[in-house]
């Protein structure tokens, strides 16, 4: 039972620091700045104490306190709950195993979620095309998730899986 518990949750934690990192370098290499969390603890507030799920005018929002903090600890959740969905995949229901392959496809399949679902919310339209460069989202998104999913599957690979 602590496997089901700890495991996933080590491997989210792994997971999203791979793509905070990630998210820097393409910053440190390219001037990308990385994800404004910000907006993502805004966001959320407003869905608690607004009801508002879709704000195409979030960014034009008063700042909530502690937006920033908030945003960070949500990403990290989210994170985790991938990890507890690749532990189902993975440990469950024996579709997925700890190769850089299926990492690779997990990555990719949870891009979904970012494209059809956070940019939208979050007033950026449906795979981020009101952004200013929609392209540069969507290979943004996708990077971000393929680290995520590779990251998963490396994160359970040391854990044993």
């Amino acid at each position: 039972m602590e496997h089901f518990i700890f495991d996933p949750i080590i491997a989210g934690i792994v997971c999203c620091i791979a793509m905070d990192v990630w998210q820097r370098i393409l910053f440190l290499t390219f001037n990308i700045p990385p994800t404004n969390w910000s907006i993502t603890g805004r966001w959320f507030m407003m869905l608690i104490s607004k009801k508002i799920i879709f704000n195409q005018n979030l960014d034009h929002e008063n700042p909530v306190r502690y937006e920033l903090q908030i945003g960070w600890a949500f990403h990290y959740w989210v994170a985790i709950i991938y990890g507890f969905v690749y532990y189902f995949l993975l440990a469950v229901f024996d579709i997925l195993d700890t190769s850089i392959l299926s990492g690779l496809i997990f990555g990719l399949i949870s891009v979904i979620v970012p494209w059809f679902f956070y940019l939208p919310v979050t007033g950026k339209g449906f795979m981020g095309n009101k952004t200013p460069n929609p392209t540069l989202t969507i290979l943004l998104s996708t990077s971000s998730h393929v680290v995520v999913g590779v990251f998963l599957a490396i994160g359970f690979s040391f854990l044993g899986y």
